[in-house]
C-alpha cells in the first residue's frame, strides 16, 4: 500500500487559492502544484514553505519572500507549529506514509466509507510516537490520520471533510486539524486548510 500510494503522489500543473482557520485567526493562502512539488504562500505574513516528495522522504524548505533562498527545515525545527496554527512543518511533508514497517491493524469505517487500517513508527525526530492512519478501499486514498502519544493516545487529527472536482482532478476542499486533549475525542483547538478555487498553471 505504502508504494502504490507514494506512485500517486503526483500533483497536477496547479494554482490554488484558500486560507488556513485557526480560531478567530484567518490567513489568506496561495498553494502551488506541480508533479511532487507543493509550495505553500501565506499572504498574511513573509513565509513560504515548499515540500518536495521523495521516497526517503520529504524535503521541506521555507524563506520569507520569493526574492529570497530557500532554507531547509531540519530536525526539531520540522516539530514546530506553521504561522501559530495547529499544523507543523512535519505535518506538511506526511512522511508517515513512507516511515518503515507500516502495519496493516485492521479494518474501520469512517465517514460511510470502509477503510484499512495502518500504523506506523517514525525513525526520525517527531512530535508522534506513531501515527495511525485510515485508507478508504474504494478510492484508494487517506481520509484520516491520528498522530499518537508514547501512550498510544491520540493527540492530534487530520481529517479530510471534502474534495473539488476542478480541472479534470480532483483536490481536498477542506482538511480539519485539530489537537486533541489525551485519552479522549476533544479537540483543545482547531485549524482548517480551505481551497476556494482551483486554476490551471502554478507558476512552478
Amino acid at each position: 500500500m505504502q508504494n502504490f500510494l507514494w506512485r500517486t503522489l503526483v500533483m497536477k500543473d496547479l494554482l490554488l487559492r484558500g486560507r488556513v482557520q485557526s480560531g478567530e485567526k484567518k490567513i489568506p493562502m496561495v498553494v502551488r502544484t506541480r508533479d511532487r512539488l507543493i509550495q505553500f504562500e501565506f499572504q498574511d505574513r513573509p513565509l513560504q514553505i515548499r515540500v518536495r516528495f521523495a521516497p526517503e522522504g520529504s524535503l521541506i524548505q521555507k524563506r520569507a519572500k520569493s526574492d529570497t533562498e530557500w532554507q531547509v527545515v531540519t530536525g526539531q525545527e520540522k516539530t514546530k507549529q506553521v504561522a501559530g496554527t495547529d499544523l507543523a512543518y512535519e505535518d506538511l511533508g506526511i512522511d508517515f506514509l513512507r516511515w518503515p514497517d507500516a502495519k496493516l491493524t485492521g479494518d474501520d469505517n469512517v465517514m460511510m466509507l470502509d477503510c484499512w487500517v495502518y500504523e506506523a513508527n517514525p525513525p526520525v525526530e517527531s512530535n508522534y510516537a506513531k501515527v495511525r492512519y485510515w485508507i478508504s478501499k474504494s478510492y484508494l486514498t487517506m481520509i484520516r490520520a491520528d498522530g499518537l502519544n508514547s501512550r498510544g493516545q491520540p493527540i492530534k487529527r487530520f481529517t479530510f471533510n471534502s474534495v473539488i472536482e476542478a480541472e479534470d482532478t480532483v483536490v481536498i476542499g477542506e482538511m480539519k486539524v485539530a489537537q486533541l486533549t489525551p485519552g479522549t475525542d476533544v479537540s483543545a483547538s482547531r485549524t482548517f486548510v480551505q481551497i476556494e478555487t482551483v486554476e490551471k498553471g502554478s507558476g512552478l
